[in-house]
């Protein structure tokens, strides 16, 4: 080949995976009979945005908070060229797809990946035939996405399997996020300390796509203020609309509403439901759900809200926290007014007291679950033959430091660079205590788990590499035998609810090889160890063999200086980033 030839080859290539790189990030793509390589490239960075009104420091994908959608069809190859230009390492984890056959791209440092160090590039590169729905993805290193590493991940079903194609006639994806006006590295700070007594940080604000106001006569003394504005939803009359909705948040339940009109449940965490009619979705960190809406009311315009379940918080007394978040759907031909509409809850003013409005505790718990099944019907899973109790629990290390234990073991996470994927091929490895290892070994095992929270606040809890059934919950201690499960065609999903001073009982299938996290999705409570890990099918596992240019990330080591649990704080003007 010539050099000019060579040239014009490179500069077609650059070509197409420019137009891979458009295509896939700025419209839904056109269903094909051949499923594609769906390419992204992504570029990490920091910078000064305002998502609230509010200046502060965050981490972005291409320069985007939210970060860039993924949207593909089922059976798509998803690739994503991660540039980390930051000055400390990353990793991305994709939340509801199982990774099977890939379980080196799940994200998790530590457990199936090491990370992606400072000023270099990394591959991940999945499929997609076993999953469709809506998901989402997000930094699973050292808290980054409480800073901004968060985007929606969409996969469509082929139309013949898509039980609602002609049930709606637009969508829009809607990502509701608590949201914090200091990096997690000063808050981190705070709360990993004896003085923080085990409460998380308290949210600043919520956000609704990435937006929402902020009264700046309330914002912390030097931190700059604009105010901010309200992400704004264009409806026609008269059609329907299915809204993805997504909870990204780090701590914040959330009971979703749109002032006068119902909301049809169809979809939960990928999951395609028997359609529920409801007036407002509870919904928690890391859920997701579908619903349509219809635009048949008056034409004006109305909130779309996202009431924060305080309930399931520290005391937000003396913060300067507005619980409720709001954005405008604006009907055609209404203008551009703000809403007038209200909400259920009207306090009284004759009341003496301050009223608690009833959404914030209703936000605290997952919607009934004897009222959700799944579309498609598949028997519960039986007999088992792995019955796990994880007790959850908090108490004071021996630093004075408030801990999350399960069955009495706080989490610490291990190396990041030699993770448990890696200890696992030595066969006769032994585990630290610390890092939570449970081997599953037979394949198509039964497992259930039994989340005892009843001496506890609620925790969403989030399962890798797998879609499981929820067969119970309720509140008290599960009795085997009394407690009623559900049965008949329990529902299926990835994150659920283990209900304050309750229990949750989910069951899955160990047929997936690889090392899946079991976790809640509290970050705060990640970072203080309520965390376990599943080797499942190691044997299986070690002879998938892991590819080299994943087993290279570990060799790299920590950068130096390096400290987990530490967060994001900004780098200092003139500082370089690290070097080994």
């Amino acid at each position: 080949m010539t050099t000019l030839s060579f040239c014009r080859s490179i500069a077609a290539t650059l070509l197409v995976a420019l137009l891979f790189f458009t295509i896939a990030d700025a419209a839904p793509p056109e269903f094909t009979s051949t499923p594609r390589n769906r390419i992204f490239f992504w570029k990490v960075t920091t910078t000064n945005m305002a998502p609230d009104g509010v200046m502060r420091p965050v981490i972005l994908v291409n320069e985007k908070y939210p970060g860039p959608k993924i949207e593909v069809n089922r059976g798509d190859f998803i690739t994503v060229v991660v540039e980390n230009a930051l000055d400390f390492p990353t990793t991305f984890h994709w939340h509801g797809l199982t990774m099977r056959d890939d379980p080196w791209y799940d994200g998790v440092p530590g457990q199936n990946q090491c990370p992606i160090p400072p000023g270099t590039n990394f591959t991940y590169a999945f499929g997609t035939d076993d999953v469709v729905g809506t998901h989402w993805w997000h930094a699973h290193f050292d808290n980054q996405y409480i800073d901004g590493l968060v985007g929606s991940l969409i996969i469509r079903d082929t139309p013949e399997k898509d039980p609602f194609l002609g049930a709606y006639d637009e969508e829009r994806t809607i990502l509701i996020s608590d949201w914090y006006h200091n990096p997690t590295g000063p808050l981190l700070q705070t709360y990993l300390s004896p003085q923080s007594s085990g409460m998380e940080p308290i949210p600043n604000n919520g956000l609704i796509n990435g937006k929402h106001t902020f009264d700046c006569s309330k914002v912390q003394a030097g931190l700059t203020c604009t105010g901010g504005e309200r992400t704004v939803f264009h409806f026609l009359p008269n059609q329907r609309y299915r809204l993805r909705i997504i909870n990204s948040s780090a701590a914040a339940a959330f009971l979703f509403s749109i002032d006068e009109h119902q909301l049809q449940v169809i979809e939960a965490d990928g999951t395609d439901l028997n359609p529920l009619l409801v007036d407002s979705l509870p919904i928690n960190a890391g859920q997701r759900y579908s619903v349509i809406v219809t635009t048949n009311q008056e034409i004006k315009n109305y909130w779309m809200r996202a009431e924060m379940g305080v309930e399931c918080l520290p005391d937000i007394k003396g913060t300067n926290l507005d619980p409720i978040v709001l954005a405008e759907v604006r009907y055609q031909g209404a203008g551009a007014v703000a809403p007038t509409s209200v909400g259920r809850f009207v306090p009284d003013p004759k009341a003496k007291e301050t009223q608690v409005n009833p959404a914030f505790a209703a936000a605290c718990q997952d919607l009934d679950l004897f009222q959700l099944h799944p579309l498609r019907s598949e028997p519960i899973l039986e007999p088992i033959t792995n019955s796990i109790l994880l007790r959850i629990s908090f108490k004071r290390d021996e630093s004075e430091v408030m801990r999350g234990y399960l069955n009495g073991i706080t989490f610490t996470g291990g190396n990041p660079w030699v993770p448990t994927i890696v200890q696992n091929l030595n066969a006769s490895h032994e585990y630290e205590v610390s890092q939570h290892v449970m081997k599953l070994e037979k394949r198509d095992s039964i497992v259930q788990i039994i989340f005892d929270n009843s001496r506890g606040g609620e925790h969403p809890f989030h399962l890798h590499g797998h879609v499981f059934q929820v067969v119970g919950q309720g509140h008290g201690v599960y009795e085997e035998g009394k407690s009623v499960l559900n049965t008949i065609n329990p529902l299926r999903r990835d994150t659920a609810t283990v209900p304050k001073n309750g229990y949750t009982v989910i069951r899955f299938k160990a047929d997936n090889p690889g090392v899946w996290a079991l976790h809640c999705h509290i970050e705060w409570h990640v970072t203080t160890g309520l965390v376990m890990q599943f080797i499942e099918l190691p044997d299986e596992l070690r002879a998938m063999k892991i590819p080299a240019h994943v087993a290279k990330l570990c060799e790299t080591g920590p950068p130096n200086d390096f400290k987990m649990h530490s967060g994001f704080t900004p780098p200092a003007a003139g500082k370089k980033p690290h070097k080994k």
